[in-house]
């Protein structure tokens, strides 16, 4: 049965249209039309009106569901490095906590806050049930590391293990094996993850990384060393971390924070065509910087959002890190800031971030209590900074793809 919403503006989200008082027609989660009211409804019937923006569902491209019984317990303020430390002390101090209770609850919240995909990072692939429950497709980048050749193997034969006896994820849900980042990945090892296929890399999040990899000075120097390993057996020297492993990439890639870039990191960055996920609300907890977006869309580098952990953003809401970006970067326009949550292609799940027939992205309405709305990705932006949430009218469904 044909169900038709109406409402004061249509966004089809990534590469469609804004339609002015606009309708959907959808067949139960299926897009079947969506364009002027009067075309919609002369083909399939008038609609239910909502008083509300209505648009596709969002994309959180970048979180670490399993710590979300962390939220709270990691100050920030000091750099990355010294995050880290705090990080794994925190994460001792907690290990006898049963996260799973958090992981749903805020897999939960990631529906209220209207995503329908992921980029999620796991250590324990403890991540995969809750998402898979709360109807999030997307990808689940298994996560390993270690300083040194040996190490590495070991992390790989564990993951290999860990894979083969998890439960099997959702539909639209996918698993894949992932390096962490430049400084903690042991660097031949780094490159043959990133070989293989899609993946996943912390990177250039703190000025700390570029000394690291161009002198092995710095905070990461001092870490590495702590765990067991000397700086030129983790990587080779580059200008960068951005330039050490710029040649690797390719546009199955995401690349994460980017805070921390010169004008030839960014141009590395755009000829790689990987996806550069900001994570701006982390960012300025952990490192008190934001990444420079206004080079990076000058660049044409794609992007996308997330939200990092909860142990260092307040919500694993991305809208509210599109509301960061707008009152930081002011001169660019809001139609600009929000596309980069419909950025589903990044994360492996293609269907997710467009109002198209045929497919079941998810559809949001965000409601205006009957106030005008001369702009309706400003208005997105102002409704995101109360983190209201979302009423669903329709969710994704991958199978439909």
């Amino acid at each position: 049965m044909i169900r038709v919403f109406s409402a004061p503006w249509i966004l089809a989200g990534r590469g469609g249209g804004v339609h002015r008082d606009g309708a959907v027609a959808l067949d139960g989660d299926r897009i079947v039309a969506v364009g002027p009211r009067d075309e919609v409804e002369g083909r399939h019937g008038r609609g239910e009106r909502k008083e509300a923006v209505l648009l596709p569902a969002l994309v959180n491209a970048h979180l670490h569901l399993e710590l979300s019984h962390l939220a709270g317990t990691v100050p920030g303020g000091e750099g990355l490095p010294a995050w880290i430390e705090l990080f794994v002390s925190a994460r001792v101090r907690h290990r006898r906590v049963d996260p799973r209770p958090a992981m749903a609850m805020a897999a939960e919240d990631l529906a209220r806050a209207g995503v329908a995909a992921v980029g999620d990072v796991s250590n324990t692939l403890g991540s995969v049930p809750p998402l898979g429950a709360a109807g999030i497709a997307g990808t689940v980048f298994h996560e390993v590391f270690g300083t040194t050749a040996e190490r590495m193997v070991t992390a790989l034969a564990d993951a290999r293990e860990m894979r083969r006896t998890a439960p099997a994820p959702a539909p639209g849900l996918r698993v894949v094996t992932s390096p962490h980042a430049v400084y903690s990945t042991f660097h031949p090892a780094l490159i043959e993850l990133l070989r293989g296929g899609p993946g996943s890399l912390h990177l250039a999040e703190d000025p700390a990384e570029r000394a690291f990899v161009s002198s092995s000075a710095g905070g990461f120097a001092a870490l590495v060393a702590r765990m067991g390993a000397q700086p030129d057996q983790v990587l080779p020297r580059a200008r960068s971390a951005v330039a050490l492993v710029a040649e690797h990439l390719r546009p199955h890639h995401l690349v994460v924070h980017c805070v921390d870039l010169d004008d030839e990191d960014v141009a590395l960055l755009a000829r790689s065509g990987a996806t550069v996920v900001l994570c701006p609300r982390s960012n300025r907890y952990i490192v008190g910087a934001l990444p420079r977006l206004d080079a990076l869309l000058a660049a044409g580098v794609p992007l996308a959002l997330g939200t990092d952990s909860l142990a260092s953003c307040p919500s694993l809401a991305p809208l509210a890190d599109a509301v960061l970006l707008h009152r930081s970067f002011p001169d660019i326009p809001a139609a600009r800031l929000v596309p980069l949550l419909w950025n589903g292609q990044a994360v492996g799940a293609p269907h997710v971030g467009a109002l198209v027939p045929g497919l079941a992205p998810g559809l949001l309405a965000a409601p205006t209590g009957g106030a005008p709305v001369d702009d309706p990705f400003e208005f997105l932006l102002t409704f995101g900074a109360a983190e209201q949430p979302f009423e669903w009218l329709a969710r994704q469904r991958p199978e439909t793809a």
